[in-house]
């Protein structure tokens, strides 16, 4: 037996397995669609993933949605300090941007909502407030205070003079108590009718303040304003993170954007991951004929 006779196997069986790898690897894609003689239709056409596309866009779905991007991954995300700190950073760059610093509160409400809507939220705000305040009085006892406020003053008044063993407590609260009675009456029926004027000329006033004056006069320093706000994003995540959650059908659109891919996109990207696994798989083909056609010299 010479020494082309004893090559000529292994060869042989390593051009097979070489190609019939390379054929498996390239029927995964090819061909793109299904080749029909008359109206038969020849095997494995079209290729595995063309004619499998839509089965792959579905388990793609499940498992990014199921498995990759879960809720608690998307609560991860979002309450990374990287994606906290992108969002904070914008925040203060709108509100202390020169335009914002130096543009009256009005000026930049209007800009991102109707004057009807301005309006009745401005509005709104102000029965708000009023609302707390009445609220608020209501709950001081207002005839109690004015009946000892009034005892105390009454009794400095008089304190070293002919009337003070003349007025007793007794005779001070049977003056005073029907004056509070009627304070408090007249606060609750007319409080708001007092309250609003007042309200609204404060708001009115804020309204032509910049936000860089109103954070002067309230001393509110930008670092304290930066905290603010990631603790206001936190609690927002935290209580909104289920609708968050739900506004992002991660499955589905995984599904839908693989469904609109093309099958070349498709084989282009799967190549440009796996194409050194897939020349492996390829050249293994060829070891694999390679040996076995040397087993086969000596069976």
């Amino acid at each position: 037996m010479n020494v082309i006779s004893i090559l000529a196997g292994p060869l042989v069986g390593s051009v097979i397995g070489y190609f019939t790898n390379f054929l498996a690897v390239k029927m995964l894609f090819r061909p793109l669609h299904e080749v029909k003689i008359g109206t038969f239709r020849l095997p494995f056409t079209p290729g595995i993933i063309p004619k499998g596309k839509d089965r792959l866009a579905k388990a793609l779905g499940t498992a990014v949605g199921d498995n990759l991007l879960t809720r608690e991954d998307l609560e991860q995300i979002f309450f990374s300090d990287s994606v906290k700190q992108v969002a904070a950073d914008a925040l203060m760059e709108s509100i202390y941007s020169e335009k914002n610093r130096e543009t009256p509160v009005k000026e930049l409400l209007a800009e991102h909502m109707e004057a009807g809507t301005y309006q009745a939220e401005k509005e709104r705000l102000e029965n708000l407030l009023c609302e707390k305040i009445q609220k608020g009085i209501s709950g001081l006892d207002i005839t109690r205070l004015i009946n000892e406020e009034s005892k105390r003053v009454i009794r400095e008044k008089v304190q070293g003079s002919f009337f003070e063993m003349m007025i007793s407590d007794d005779l001070i609260e049977s003056l005073t108590s029907h004056i509070g009675v009627r304070v408090e009456r007249y606060i609750e029926e007319n409080g708001r009718d007092l309250l609003f004027p007042v309200i609204d000329e404060q708001i009115t006033g804020l309204e032509q303040k910049t936000v860089q004056e109103i954070a002067e006069t309230a001393n509110i320093r930008q670092e304290n304003v930066r905290a603010w706000i990631e603790q206001a994003y936190e609690k927002l995540v935290r209580e909104k993170i289920s609708d968050l959650a739900d506004q992002f059908p991660i499955q589905k659109m995984v599904e839908e954007k693989v469904q609109q891919m093309d099958v070349l996109e498709i084989e282009e990207l799967v190549l440009s991951v796996m194409k050194k696994e897939l020349d492996t798989i390829v050249n293994l083909g060829a070891v694999i004929g390679f040996v076995i056609g040397i087993i086969n010299i000596f069976l």
